[in-house]
């Protein structure tokens, strides 16, 4: 028989057991409430983050894409005001540009019809186009965006072009006269490509590039381009062109006529943003899933630990998923730590093991010693530039209008990196939190755009400089104080060869006397084809008459020597004209290049290999 204190000792405790079994149920209830909103945010946040690493890929595939001509157009604009600087006519001008095109369509892989240039008054057309009666330049975008943007390189928004019905894009720049443009079109095929090779799935509606007034430059909809949502759009083109602006690169969302999306911008140039429109019940499909999980867990309170802990590991497993896609993303750089500028400590994301290695295998994380590695990593010539691109203090003033901003630099190994600071949120008051510092290998890119100048800047006959490019070094000489003799020479009777042996024969006598210079002057001199038959040389060193005439002899030795058999008894002769040049302080290349031509024109009036020098 039971007692019955028993009975009420069995009540209390069994009330205690079901207070603590409700207890732990609450508990365990909020602790699952709490474990799972958290996850549902940092999956979330892992998605967005994805999304937000892709956007900025394809940003800097465009940025990269237009990178090319932007460079080609700023060399060309520096060739030609060199020639005009030397007085050359637009004749000379025009086969300049001529030549150029055929280097560019080459290197750009036919995305792009030629430079052309409005100079002197003129429109100037490389590829061979020829304007039609009343066309005006000075009338046309790309001479009018030049002029407004003031020597800048300028990208003028797309246009029909008149020479291949195609959509095209003009790359514009003012020359230092305030007058000349030189300009290039691009095809906006390329831009397209990469547009429409990101909508690979069903979550993402659409991408384009628009600029700040809400023309849309390039859409992955062929439908789209050219349109100004901004002043032409419905009613959601024309809020998604206001929001874009308003945030200015930052992620947001927005109601669309067929449902909630996410919209993901990335500024481009200072005047264009890249713009991804995402679905959002479809890109946050897995992590809704996540939530309904939980939520089906609470209802289950009897089990709701057991479920808890097998959810949270799936969610975990899907969240590391999601980290490990957006690292295989960030492979592209070599190195990626996170700093935290509030209490200034970092956290090493990725190093690649060829750069652990460079930097000497330090793995000290303190933010102030990788800092130091860091500038002990590139070159001497690189490192006082680099110490002040390292500066955190100035990083917020350096923010002010830019999520990011990066550095070029040459490591002790001789090869080039490119170094980021990357916007990764800021605290309340707007200042900067967090930073990612990252560091890319761009060594191939820059050996190719050294071979780009370098074949910018030779002439295509000879081998030897063309005279864009062998101005540049006499200038840089000059300007190194440098004194030397500068020599212009030309072919007697040349024309009598192109019109009695044809060109094919000429050409193979300019070859021979730019083999001729390059046998006879040294390599610290600068050798280079001026056009036709006419060639300069600045022999640095040559400081007397009497030095330069024996110069003179060793050349007309080697000319004499030259033989072609196509033109039988006749030899080569030349005539040249020589002044010598004190310090670069003392006088002006066009002064000099005036003196000595006129001194080879009098050389013209003797037959034969002769030189005379200018008293200038």
């Amino acid at each position: 028989m039971t007692e019955p204190g028993s009975r009420s000792q069995g009540k209390v405790s069994a009330a205690r057991a079901y207070l603590i079994f409700i207890f732990i149920t609450v508990v365990g209830s909020f602790f699952t409430v709490m474990v799972f909103f958290r996850l549902y945010n940092v999956s979330k946040q892992n998605i967005i983050n994805s999304w937000n690493t892709k956007t900025i890929q394809m940003s800097q595939r465009i940025e990269y894409y237009l990178f090319t001509p932007k460079d080609a157009v700023s060399f060309t604009a520096q060739n030609v005001e060199g020639l005009m600087d030397a007085g050359a006519t637009n004749d000379e001008i025009k086969r300049f540009l001529e030549d150029e095109t055929e280097v560019y369509t080459q290197l750009i892989d036919s995305n792009t019809t030629g430079v052309y240039a409005y100079c002197n008054g003129e429109y100037l057309d490389g590829s061979g186009w020829v304007s039609p009666a009343g066309y005006d330049a000075t009338t046309r975008p790309w001479y009018i965006e030049a002029k407004n943007k003031k020597g800048e390189v300028t990208f003028v928004q797309p246009y029909v072009n008149m020479q291949t019905n195609e959509v095209m894009m003009s790359v514009s720049k003012l020359l230092k006269d305030g007058e000349s443009v030189v300009s290039m079109d691009i095809f906006m095929d390329g831009i397209s490509e990469i547009e429409r090779g990101l909508v690979s799935s069903n979550t993402i509606d659409a991408s384009m590039v628009i600029d700040k007034t809400g023309f849309v430059v390039c859409h992955s909809d062929n439908n789209e381009n050219g349109k100004n949502y901004g002043v032409d759009g419905d009613e959601y083109q024309k809020a998604l062109a206001s929001r874009i602006m308003v945030a200015g690169g930052k992620t947001f969302s927005m109601k669309f006529e067929d449902g909630s999306k996410l919209v993901f911008s990335r500024p481009i140039n200072n005047e264009w943003f890249t713009v991804v429109i995402v679905d959002e019940d479809l890109a946050l499909k897995s992590v809704d899933y996540i939530f309904m999980q939980s939520s089906f867990v609470l209802a289950m309170i009897l089990i709701a630990f057991l479920v808890a802990f097998s959810v949270y590991a799936k969610s975990n497993t899907e969240a590391r998923h999601l980290q490990n896609e957006i690292n295989a993303i960030s492979d592209i750089y070599a190195s990626m730590t996170r700093i935290d500028l509030k209490n200034m400590t970092m956290k090493e994301l990725r190093i690649s093991p060829t750069l652990e290695s460079a930097m000497g295998g330090d793995h000290d994380n303190t933010l102030q010693r990788r800092l130091e590695i860091a500038k002990g990593f590139a070159a001497e010539s690189s490192q006082s530039m680099l110490m002040s691109f390292l500066d955190l203090s100035t990083l917020e003033e350096r923010f002010e209008n830019t999520k990011s901003v990066s550095h070029d630099f040459l490591s002790k190994r001789n090869q080039w990196f490119r170094m980021y600071f990357i916007e990764e949120d800021r605290d309340p008051d707007g200042s900067l939190r967090h930073v990612l510092w990252a560091t890319e290998s761009i060594d191939e890119d820059r050996r190719r755009q050294e071979q780009f100048r370098k074949k910018a800047e030779t002439d295509a006959l000879t081998g030897i400089l063309n005279r864009g490019g062998g101005e540049a070094r006499i200038f840089e000489a000059f300007e190194n104080g440098k004194k030397g003799m500068l020599i212009l020479l030309d072919a007697d009777h040349f024309k009598y060869v192109n019109d009695t042996f044809g060109h094919d024969v000429g050409d193979e006598v300019i070859k021979a006397i730019a083999k001729c210079l390059t046998d006879t002057f040294r390599d610290s001199d600068v050798v280079y084809r001026l056009g036709g038959d006419e060639f300069c040389v600045f022999a640095t060193g040559v400081e007397n008459i009497e030095t330069g005439r024996i110069v003179a002899d060793r050349l007309f030795y080697n000319i004499d020597s030259i033989r072609i058999k196509e033109v039988g008894d006749w030899r080569v002769k030349v005539s040249v004209g020589a002044v010598l040049c004190g310090d670069g302080a003392d006088g002006q290349f066009s002064d000099y290049y005036k003196l000595a031509d006129q001194a080879m024109y009098e050389s013209k009036q003797v037959e034969g290999n002769y030189i005379t020098f200018s008293d200038n």
